[in-house]
């Protein structure tokens, strides 16, 4: 009885790494000579198009297999259009997935129509980098600081109702008295043209990571008033300029405002839709974290001015489950400002 458990234990043993090697080899049947599309839910030109496209040049490397990846750019209601077609539409069969907005999981938290998906069960892959937004207007514009905000009317240029660039200013105006106009519908390489031609003073809610990287010239060449740094923590290469939590002094405010910006912490995120192979979602997170750390990704990165900060999969969720466990007072206060109800026509 005795050499009968220790063969079975042997051959349990044995049969481990042959197991993983059986996991490994269907995913490299399967993604072998394949394409994955990646869908960026933003326009051409932007933020999370940049980063993704640099991800993409480099992840496939990592999947066993070794597919190509395809950037698709579909933009709409910041994210939510990609969202619904890669949750709903698109094969879960590990062959796409998706760059969303890190505002993504306040809309269906806060009840606003669209959102196609329950957010918790979406299968995170990774983050880029945490990322700090800032307010800022172009340097012909008459405002020049955050007081000028509260005394003249401010336009800022925006992409989707729930886009950060939309959430902020309208949450600035609700709790501090700040003129902002918010202008929505651009592209994000259009907010930041529409800055330059004068459409728009400014943008308020723009990754201060992105702007770095897409037009360094506004900074070295002080084409820019950085009016305010939105963030929970204020960042070191934004010294002296003011913090809106500093700010804000009611506490049912503050909250407000960090339930606003936990979604920052999530940086630029990866992810696939629920009901993946195991062993596919596997090597999807496997290959982006090995990414993070290939030279030549790092050296791409770096020749593009991207920063690089990942983030793994099990921290994104705890960060959409922070979210979403927020106080029912918060969580009813933010759909209160982003979401607009229809009036009523009069019979």
């Amino acid at each position: 009885m005795k050499r009968l458990i220790i063969r079975v234990a042997a051959l349990a043993i044995a049969i481990i790494p042959l197991a993983g090697t059986a996991f490994a080899d269907e995913v490299a049947n399967f993604y072998k000579g394949r394409n994955i599309t990646m869908l960026i839910g933003s326009g051409a030109g932007g933020g999370y198009d940049t980063y993704s496209r640099v991800l993409g040049r480099h992840m496939g490397r990592h999947i066993p297999g070794n597919p190509h990846i395809v950037p698709q750019n579909m933009p709409g209601g910041a994210s939510i259009k990609a969202a619904n077609y890669m949750y709903n539409v698109a094969p879960k069969d590990g062959s796409v997935f998706a760059a969303v907005f890190n505002s993504l999981p306040i809309a269906p938290i806060v009840g606003k129509k669209g959102p196609k998906f329950d957010i918790k069960k979406f299968a995170w892959i990774g983050s880029i980098g945490k990322l700090q937004n800032i307010c800022a207007t172009w340097h012909a514009s008459k405002t020049r600081t955050f007081s000028d905000t509260k005394a003249r009317q401010t336009v800022v240029a925006a992409t989707g109702a729930t886009g950060n660039a939309a959430v902020y200013p309208t949450l600035l105006n609700a709790v501090l008295g700040t003129k902002f106009k918010v202008v929505q519908g651009y592209k994000a390489s259009g907010a930041r043209l529409a800055v330059t031609r004068g459409e728009a003073d400014g943008i308020c809610g723009m990754a201060y990571q992105t702007l770095l990287a897409s037009n360094p010239a506004w900074f070295s060449g002080k084409k820019l008033n950085i009016l305010a740094q939105i963030g929970l923590m204020p960042h070191p290469a934004l010294k002296g300029v003011p913090m809106v939590m500093d700010m804000i002094k009611g506490q049912s405010e503050r909250d407000l405002l960090t339930f606003l910006m936990i979604p920052q912490e999530m940086g630029r995120p990866y992810t696939a839709a629920p009901g993946l192979p195991k062993a596919r979602i596997a090597a999807l997170r496997s290959a982006f974290a090995a990414t993070m750390k290939d030279p030549k990704f790092l050296k791409d990165a770096k020749r593009t001015r991207l920063i690089v900060e990942p983030i793994g999969p099990s921290e994104m969720s705890a960060l959409v489950t922070k979210l979403a466990g927020m106080p029912k007072p918060t969580i009813a206060a933010a759909a209160k400002l982003l979401v607009k109800k229809k009036k009523k026509k009069k019979k």
